[in-house]
């Protein structure tokens, strides 16, 4: 207040820069970057991509934390930088739609039970070519 009151004004910034805590000419930003980059602070088998500030002098930065992981760590076995994506890969693609086999569905009755081809199918089921083939049983 005692700057502001009585120096308001100063081009040189003198009482300002006198203070405990003077701030700056412009603001600091706070909270994560818009880029990733690799954190060398830690081995290659077990680095992965960060966006804090400040981005050290001459690391390369990228738009997404999945494009870090490939430049920066593409054929790390251990797979951590992918792993810490927001929402991993997993290690199989995951199917979808139906299965090409049938099974019992023993989560009805059986005088109304029927054989269905839906994902996941249960382990232990027995397990027919067609549907026909699987209400013979």
């Amino acid at each position: 207040a005692c700057c502001k009151g009585a120096y308001g004004g100063q081009v040189s910034g003198k009482c300002y820069s006198m203070l405990p805590s003077p701030p700056t000419t412009s603001p600091t930003e706070t909270g994560g970057l818009d880029v990733f980059y690799p954190d060398y602070s830690l081995a290659w088998s077990e680095g992965f991509c960060i966006n804090t500030r400040p981005v050290p002098s001459g690391y390369p930065t990228f738009d997404t934390m999945l494009a870090c992981c490939k430049r920066a760590y593409g054929g790390q076995v251990s797979g951590i930088c992918l792993s810490m994506l927001p929402i991993p890969p997993t290690m199989s693609p995951t199917d979808t739609g139906p299965l090409d086999i049938y099974y019992p569905d023993y989560n009805i009755a059986w005088s109304e039970g029927y054989c269905i081809n839906t994902r996941p199918m249960p382990s232990g089921r027995p397990t027919y070519s067609t549907m026909l083939a699987c209400c013979k049983g």
